[in-house]
């Protein structure tokens, strides 16, 4: 079979940024471009077209890997179906969110197009009433094994992703590094009903998820509903040690990373336990600042941040070509002077090294300490200066310096963007039923719909659209126009638009 070309760049997907200068049409009459013609609306019967023409691709994921079957297999909620399987289910809420849908009942998009059923081979599709009481099916005290057969099927699929990579790119040994984000969200809740729910530290009724994520290409590896009112690092222990074992198939070396609230001891020993590397944020533990204080300042080296030291390096490139660019304005430091507020400014800053052991482990761990001077200015008026200490506790070797120690350490805040997309860009904390197992439920089926945009990318997209936020991702690769037709005892979709848009949709495609 003839493979088919590479994908061009996502960057030159956008119609129109890549047609020359010379080539742009050019209006034909005097006043503005655009002109309010006047239209004539029709309705069509026998409606042929979507405007989900992208659900091609997830079909033909779901296909290859067999999805559907995998779901069945785990899952086992329904004890009678009339008609609908588990896996019916699950994915008609996945696809629901994947095409943009924000809640349950969005599920009518799907629902009424005759065109996309057709392209699912479906008759129909589960209302959204009876998808809600699909979720609250999940309860654990009437299926215990629900929830987590659905869990096990989401991490089978990940698995089979992950060795189709490996045979795609020839690979003949594991990847090198897997980072791993950890990280907590406070969902404010407006319904009062809802079970599990408590007050967070901030006073807001709330589920607290936490969201475990690959650092590489954004994957949500796993995902627990919490009450508001635990910390984040509670019961994360439990998390990572379902997940290091998945990862360590696949990958050579493992680090997880996380905030202050992982900076615990039974988070550090379920990383040693899966031999995991680790960097968390250090809290100000009792004794921990005076241990820094007490370090000789002979210990401490200046450290500046990442971008600094990477512009040092091109400015040490003999092909360096300086370029006199004039600062711009800072208006917001401005208009604090103007409004007198206190202004904290960071000086300068340096780092040190020293060794740690918690009261309950027996071995010592990486303490790295960076001292910050802070000076407080009032408008001009310097009012005193101060130190600040900033904690990270590793258990990197010696070899990692402790500046690639920081880097690794705080380079987990892009995961903050990932937390975001996944409420903005798929409405995965919408939380819709009342139970808390249907959350749970609902969070691993949006697991499943944000894995699929990272997946489908990694198989068949341009890398860079493994990065591209959501709203991004559907305008190009799933909002498009297309026709289904059924020819020669066969079905046809015909996607229309501009070849730019379309071009890259035939070619990954053919990939899957």
């Amino acid at each position: 079979m003839k493979q088919p070309t590479r994908p061009p760049r996502a960057s030159h997907v956008n119609f129109g940024t890549s047609v020359p200068p010379e080539e742009l049409p050019w209006p034909e009459h005097v006043g503005p471009v655009m002109r309010t013609r006047r239209l004539h609306l029709e309705t069509e019967e026998r409606a042929t077209v979507t405007r989900f023409g992208g659900l091609a691709l997830v079909q033909g994921f779901l296909r290859r890997f067999g999805v559907a079957k995998l779901i069945d297999e785990q899952v086992e909620v329904l004890k009678i179906h009339l008609p609908y399987h588990e896996s019916d289910h699950v994915l008609a809420q996945a696809l629901n969110l994947y095409v943009g849908g924000s809640c349950l009942e969005d599920m009518m998009h799907l629902q009424q197009d005759e065109t996309v059923l057709r392209m699912l081979g479906a008759c129909r599709l589960p209302d959204p009433t009876t998808a809600g009481d699909f979720l609250r099916r999940f309860q654990s005290r009437r299926n215990p094994d629900a929830l987590p057969g659905l869990r096990r099927a989401n991490d089978e699929l990940q698995g089979r992703v992950w060795r189709t990579l490996s045979r795609r790119e020839r690979r003949r040994r594991k990847r090198e590094w897997a980072v791993i984000d950890l990280d907590g969200h406070i969902k404010e809740l407006c319904g009062v009903q809802k079970e599990g729910a408590d007050f967070s530290y901030n006073g807001k009724w709330s589920y607290q998820p936490l969201f475990v994520s690959l650092a590489a290409t954004g994957e949500c590896l796993a995902v627990r509903n919490r009450p508001g009112n635990v910390r984040s690092g509670d019961g994360a222990d439990e998390v990572i040690g379902d997940v290091l074992p998945r990862v360590k198939d696949h990958f050579l070396h493992m680090l997880v990373r996380g905030d202050a609230d992982f900076d615990r001891q039974d988070l550090r020993e379920a990383c040693e336990e899966h031999g995991a590397y680790f960097a968390f944020v250090g809290r100000a533990h009792p004794g921990r600042p005076e241990q820094a204080a007490a370090l000789p300042d002979q210990t401490f080296k200046p450290f500046r941040p990442r971008g600094e030291r990477q512009r040092a390096r091109r400015r040490r490139d003999p092909d360096f070509v300086p370029r006199r660019k004039k600062r711009p304005r800072n208006r917001r430091r401005q208009r604090a002077r103007q409004r007198g507020y206190r202004e904290l400014r960071q000086i300068k800053q340096w780092v040190a090294e020293t060794t740690y052991r918690p009261q309950d482990a027996e071995q010592d761990y990486r303490l790295i300490v960076r001292r910050q001077l802070i000076e407080t200015y009032q408008g001009q008026q310097l009012l005193f200066a101060d130190y600040r200490y900033r904690y990270v506790v590793t258990n990197f070797p010696a070899e990692v310096s402790t500046e690639e120690v920081i880097d690794h350490t705080y380079q987990r805040c892009d995961q903050e963007n990932l937390i975001e997309q996944m409420g903005s860009g798929l409405a995965g904390w919408r939380m819709p039923v009342a139970e808390f197992d249907g959350n749970s439920a609902w969070l691993e089926t949006a697991r499943l719909a944000w894995n699929l945009g990272k997946w489908i990318a990694q198989l068949a997209l341009p890398a860079e659209v493994v990065r591209w936020e959501w709203k991004r991702f559907r305008l190009h690769y799933v909002l498009v126009a297309a026709q289904v037709l059924k020819r020669a005892r066969q079905l046809w979709v015909r996607l229309m638009g501009p070849r730019s848009l379309v071009d890259p949709l035939l070619l990954a495609f053919d990939t899957l």
